[in-house]
């Protein structure tokens, strides 16, 4: 029988179904044995007779195929007579027809016969987005019938965006148009001509083809980069149209052509490398690292020929670096881990002849663990994929490290039983390692080596600018553990800890849910191997500038920053005890013994501050100011002037621990002492609590004196001295600290804001970085002034309840609130000036009891990239945290709470997605900084990933987010977590895109049956 009942010849199908039914096993024979059975001659009409047709003579004949079933099978089961048979209607086509066309559409599909009109869904559009399709929590059952109707006459009428133009409107931006074209004509050495003329162009008016518009823009846009090569809003527009347009290896091509012109433009660099790295069709690790060699080796070589010298870019150790930086970024992402830190080692010894980095080398001793942790997995009777995921991470956290470069071969290594991928030879790495031409620039290559193993030290924006000034397409980090910056570098420790401690255990808790091994963070197997290569790297960077001491104290204060933040994450967690403090104690203590060390005050200080944070609740703060005293009068004898900046931090620190342990005559006298600048044995406690006026004076000179030698420093601001004390910001917390103490705050604002309208005002930082510089950290300095309260922590209590028993108690109201306000005009003006300051984001996430969708569209008007997204994810987590604390019944709205925490934080999400048809130009250009960074898809995906989802939604998310993120390791494995059922094609893409997978699953079936 046919497929196709339709080819029948204008007969019944029910005939050919009823016959088939009545003798299938001769019919079977014949066509077996026939050997013509290519014209099977029993579909012919004149065999066919008419006793033997059924055909249903209840409903007419149709057109479908199922229609013919239907009635073939009730034709089988009712026979009936052939007079009463109804003829078959005929087709409008013959037997020789090759397809047949259906001329006349069927009637009965153009209405519901079976179902009424109440029971009938209603379709309504809504905003798309990537929601549960099986999700029926939204129901519209509790609206009236009454309100339904009546919003059709009493509701808004709102007015569509894209509305169409009228004609008069049309024809003015013809005629803008026109005057564009001819301006553009006449001044083309304007971009903002340029930039309207691209804008009128996008708008279509001539209703032409896209693809036209497109090549249109292009080429007006190559107009003007021959008359402005390096224009960045260009450029920007330029990649932006033609990404658009044509496919991924024309724009390729485009890109390499406009490079051979300009080959030193970062911005195409970066376009080149986004076309094939952000292309899920194209993206794999070779191929990237292919091209991230080609401009590696193009800076290297740097200006050839005539041309390339007319170019107004001449450093080209700043592109390399920004290059280097990514290329080791997308090593890390790609979870190529042994290939990176090879990069590393052989970069540093490149730039530092002499210098042996051994760190970066695998030691036997430090992977036995290893063993015994797999054994346990294999033994533990879980699934295959949760042992694979298990597995995977735990040799990523152990074996990043390459192997030593030994003289055996790659096949000496198989025979020893060796991983080959962990045998990673110079000259597997070299073409994207090279020298770089200026010595001054190599301080900036080892912080930019030391903040790719995560260590986190950047915590001013103008900083973060420095050393890593475009985040916009790609090149942001995606390791969590960059917020740590503000334990490690405690912005003072005057402020209360009760201030911070929810954002602290909330940034805890998101940390260890998205970090990914390996990671110093206390709460992963085998921190610790991790933990030392950091602490091996700080110290051999500061072994590289044994001639230049300022940068090497920069690398044994960040190796210290480091050993404190250690010291605070075993806190927080819980995991700190007396053994590990004094083995910290007696690692700062060997580097202290070394000679080079012994004199060093800022060290000594910087032991101080480990001490104070391993504190416990009933431990004798005595101890750390034991070490304060010596320090203060080591620094007397060394500095007889009290000049010293070192010394005049180790004051200002010291004295914010009294007042954290609410010793305020102590604190004062250190306090007059650093105003007045003089030693503390020269200066009694009484004379200094009762001179505090003077001292203000003293230091209000001193303070002028310093602003006085701005205007002979340079600009530019070295990199070291982003890491060392300064002299003028020293005084004006001294100053504040001071004041606070003495109750007086009117005198601290004045000064403040004169330094914020004049010396340092907007005007007189644009062409400073050092201006810049201190203009952010003056207003650090005014958020803590506003932070700080009326007396020392301890001391607040006491002083409320005085004033309650005198019964004037609505003007400290009054003042606190004021306050309050203050401080939040004085956030949200900083966050504008420097939206990438932690202290500042971080302070603004504090704001619990501010409207949400004030908090929440501060942080969107950031444009911080990822880092602003994260601080409103703890945010919103401190609120719930706040909410379900301040419950007299602990747990009764528990899941009700877990319920709006999801809620809030998907919405927050999805405000981003192009699928938001109400997203604003802001979200947008936030949603371009986020959609490169697997950081915004994973807690995405992990917010959605929960019993109230379904596996779909959250595959749809991941499908996304490996288009946008292909290369990403790290959002691969999170897939296989929270999509379990894809995790074989997950593995398959991994191979795939040639990311690096330590265990393989047939290795894994192999170890658990053994």
């Amino acid at each position: 029988m046919s497929l196709f009942p339709a080819y029948g010849g204008g007969q019944s199908p029910a005939f050919s179904v009823a016959k088939e039914i009545k003798n299938p096993e001769k019919d079977k024979e014949a066509g077996t044995k026939s050997a013509n059975w290519k014209n099977n001659e029993s579909y012919n009409q004149k065999h066919i007779a008419v006793d033997h047709i059924n055909i249903p003579t209840q409903s007419p004949t149709s057109d479908s195929s199922t229609d013919s079933e239907d009635s073939s099978a009730e034709a089988s089961e009712i026979p009936i007579k052939a007079k009463d048979a109804v003829k078959a209607k005929l087709l409008e086509f013959d037997a020789n027809d090759e397809f047949y066309v259906d001329k006349n559409s069927n009637s009965m599909y153009r209405s519901l016969s079976t179902l009424t009109k109440p029971t009938r869904p209603r379709y309504k559009s809504r905003m798309t987005r990537l929601r549960d399709l099986e999700d029926k929590t939204r129901r519209e059952s509790g609206r009236s019938k009454l309100s339904s109707k009546s919003s059709r006459y009493t509701g808004r009428n709102y007015v569509d965006c894209e509305a169409t133009p009228s004609t008069e409107e049309v024809r003015r931006l013809q005629e803008q148009l026109i005057q564009s074209k001819v301006l553009v004509q006449r001044e083309p050495q304007r971009v903002e001509h340029w930039l309207e003329l691209h804008r009128l162009l996008d708008l279509n008016l001539d209703k032409a083809n896209r693809l036209a518009v497109a090549e249109h823009q292009l080429h007006t846009l190559e107009t003007a980069l021959e008359h402005h090569p390096s224009n960045e809003q260009i450029l920007r527009l330029y990649t932006d149209v033609a990404n658009a347009t044509y496919q991924a290896s024309e724009v390729a091509a485009r890109f390499t052509k406009m490079l051979d012109k300009n080959p030193f433009e970062y911005t195409l660099w970066t376009a080149l490398i986004m076309v094939t790295q952000g292309n899920m069709a194209r993206c794999n690790v070779p191929a990237v690292l292919r091209i991230y060699a080609f401009s590696m080796r193009r800076m290297h070589v740097g200006h050839t020929d005539e041309h390339s010298r007319e170019l107004a870019t001449v450093d080209t150790d700043r592109i390399m670096l920004k290059l280097f930086h990514n290329c080791v970024l997308f090593m890390r992402q790609t979870g190529s881990l042994n290939m990176m830190f090879a990069l590393l080692r052989l970069t540093l010894e490149l730039n530092f002849p002499g210098l042996s980095v051994d760190c970066f080398e695998a030691c036997a001793a430090s992977e036995k663990p290893l063993i015994e942790y797999e054994e346990m997995v294999l033994r533990s009777g879980m699934p295959m994929p949760e042992i694979w995921s298990r597995v995977e991470r735990l040799r990523q956290a152990h074996c990043y490290l390459p192997y030593p470069q030994l003289t055996h071969s790659e096949k000496d290594a198989v025979a020893g039983g060796l991983d080959t991928q962990r045998c990673i030879f110079s000259d597997d790495v070299v073409a994207y390692a090279h020298a770089l031409k200026s010595p001054d620039n190599r301080l900036h290559l080892l912080l930019l080596v030391v903040q790719l193993t995560k260590m986190p030290f950047v915590r001013s924006a103008c900083l973060a600018a420095k050393l890593n000034p475009r985040i916009d397409e790609f090149g942001e980090s995606e390791a969590i553990e960059m917020l740590f910056a503000s334990l490690a570098d405690r912005h003072s420790y005057a402020v209360p800890l009760s201030r911070n401690a929810g954002f602290n255990a909330a940034m805890l808790d998101l940390a260890k849910d998205i970090c990914v091994t390996p990671s110093f963070m206390p709460h992963l197997i085998g921190y610790e191997l991790y933990a030392a290569t950091i602490s091996s790297l700080l110290l051999k960077c500061s072994e590289a500038f044994r001639s230049e001491e300022s940068k090497r104290m920069v690398f044994l204060v960040l190796w210290m920053r480091f050993q404190r933040l250690l010291v605070v994450l075993h806190k927080l967690t819980g995991k700190l005890t007396k053994s590990y403090r004094k083995e910290t104690r007696l690692r700062i203590r060997k580097q202290l013994a070394l000679p080079e060390n012994r004199r060093v005050l800022r060290f000594y200080t910087e032991l101080a501050m480990c001490e104070f944070e391993g504190l416990e609740k009933d431990d004798d703060e005595n101890r750390v100011f034991d070490l304060f005293k010596n320090i203060i009068t080591t620094g007397s004898q060394m500095d007889s002037d009290f000049t010293s900046p070192d010394l005049m931090h180790s004051y200002l620190v010291c004295a914010e621990m009294l007042i954290k342990c609410c010793r305020r005559d102590e604190a004062v006298h250190l306090l007059s002492c650093l105003c007045m600048c003089q030693h503390a044995d020269s200066l009694t406690t009484e004379a200094a609590t009762a001179g505090i006026e003077t001292s203000l004076k003293r230091g209000l000179h001193l303070l002028q004196e310093e602003v006085a030698t701005l205007d002979t420093l340079p600009a530019e601001m070295p990199l070291e001295e982003y890491f060392l004390p300064n002299k003028l910001l020293i005084l004006l917390r001294a100053r504040c600290l001071l004041l606070m103490l003495d109750l007086n705050h009117s005198v601290v604002d004045r000064i403040l804001d004169e330094l914020l309208q004049h010396q340092l005002g907007p005007e007189a930082v644009k062409n400073s970085e050092r201006r810049r510089f201190l203009r952010e950290q003056v207003m650090e300095i005014q958020i803590l002034q506003l932070q700080l309260p009326h007396s020392p922590p301890g001391e607040v209590d006491q002083n409320l309840r005085e004033t309650a028993k005198k019964g004037n108690t609505g003007g400290k109201r009054t003042s606190l609130m004021s306050r309050s306000a203050q401080l939040v005009d004085l956030v949200s003006r900083g966050l504008d000036e420097f939206p990438r300051n932690l202290m500042m984001l971080q302070c603004w996430a504090g704001f619990n009891t501010m409207l949400w969708h004030k908090q929440r569209a501060r942080f969107i008007r950031a444009q911080a990239g990822i880092i602003s997204l994260v601080h409103l994810v703890i945010a919103a987590r401190c609120r719930f945290a706040m909410a379900s604390d301040r419950e007299t019944l602990p747990g009764t709205l528990e899941d009700h709470v877990q319920l709006a925490v999801r809620n809030r934080l998907v919405s927050m999400f999805e405000t981003f997605l192009p699928t938001n048809k109400n997203r604003s130009e802001i979200e947008e250009g936030q949603y371009r900084l986020l959609r490169r960074n697997s950081l915004y898809w994973r807690m995405y995906l992990q917010c959605l990933s929960d019993t109230r989802t379904s596996f779909e939604r959250s595959k749809e998310c991941l499908l996304t987010a490996m288009d946008e993120c292909p290369w990403d390791k790290a959002l691969l494995m999170e897939g296989t977590k929270f999509v379990p059922q894809d995790m074989p094609h997950l593995q398959d893409v991994m191979t795939e895109k040639e990311l690096r997978i330590y265990a393989l699953p047939e290795e894994l079936d192999i170890l658990r049956e053994s």
